[in-house]
């Protein structure tokens, strides 16, 4: 059977992406898959938790979150974390009832993840960096940080990581963390899987957790980027509404991805599926991509 342009919103291109579903959603802030499964959930500007199954369609699972800076998924596959920009933050089930909630100082470069039972966040207030650790409602830990230090889960306990002048410094989380007097770098860090991106407008770094020099790629204006879950994919999207992929193992040979015009938006969000199947990007509308190797 033939599917229809406006059936499915099923489009195709001749590049080493193939855009393959565009789901009715707009503008989304950003995107998270249900870990182990073939579930996309996605916040939108306008305060909207959709799911999107690439096969089955969409349905929306909530309302009314805010604009989201951050969305994470727990392994339970059954809980939403949302941290807004209107300075909110929830733990919800999907399609089900708030479960904790509370407000937020952070202004910019917010991140928030589940940690067990645990949500950690952190993110710039008026005079410094902050991190927090939640159960519930109740705050277990609140420890200052030093600027464009990022968190990462490392099983059941926590690592923090900066971008310094010598490689990406990485300390274990705890009252003994100290990081060195090296001058950080400008590159805005984000967690990937196993790995560490930074992200300039220049270029990208990429890092293992542990530290050192990173592999190295120049492409302006990047805006957002994920790794595939077997560590072999890197998945961009920049300011100019242009996603690429290319294969990790290759980013510092000079060897540089084609661009592929998606948006005529920034990229929000770039998400790699736990399974490898699809690689979902965001700007003024939901795209979801397949590829040949």
């Amino acid at each position: 059977m033939t599917r229809e342009g406006t059936d499915a919103h099923y489009l195709h291109e001749r590049q080493g992406l193939e855009a393959v579903l565009r789901p009715p959603v707009s503008y989304p802030t950003a995107l998270k898959w249900v870990p182990k499964r073939e579930q996309l959930i996605v916040s939108t500007r306008d305060g909207q938790l959709t799911s999107v199954d690439p096969i089955l369609g969409t349905r929306i699972v909530a309302q009314d979150v805010g604009e989201a800076a951050v969305l994470d998924i727990h392994e339970d596959r059954k809980r939403y974390l949302i941290v807004a920009r209107n300075g909110t933050w929830r733990v919800g089930e999907l399609g089900g009832e708030v479960l904790h909630h509370g407000r937020h100082s952070f202004f910019g470069n917010i991140d928030a993840f589940f940690l067990g039972e645990y949500v950690v966040m952190l993110g710039d207030g008026a005079e410094k960096r902050m991190l927090l650790v939640l159960n519930g409602n109740d705050v277990r830990a609140r420890v200052r940080l030093p600027s464009n230090v990022i968190a990462v889960p490392n099983g059941k306990s926590l690592l923090l990581a900066r971008s310094t002048q010598a490689g990406l410094e990485v300390v274990k989380f705890g009252k003994n963390a100290h990081f060195s007097k090296i001058l950080p770098t400008a590159h805005r860090l984000m967690r990937a899987n196993e790995r560490i991106l930074g992200l300039t407008t220049t270029g990208l770094a990429v890092w293992t957790l542990q530290g050192g020099a990173p592999r190295s790629m120049r492409m302006p204006e990047l805006t957002a980027g994920d790794v595939s879950a077997d560590g072999r994919l890197i998945g961009l999207g920049t300011r100019h509404g242009a996603v690429a992929l290319a294969h990790l193992d290759q980013i510092d040979k000079r060897v540089h991805p084609d661009l592929v015009k998606a948006f005529n938006h920034p990229v929000t969000g770039v998400a790699f599926s736990t399974r490898g199947r699809w690689l979902a990007t965001g700007g003024d509308r939901l795209q979801i991509w397949t590829w040949e190797e």
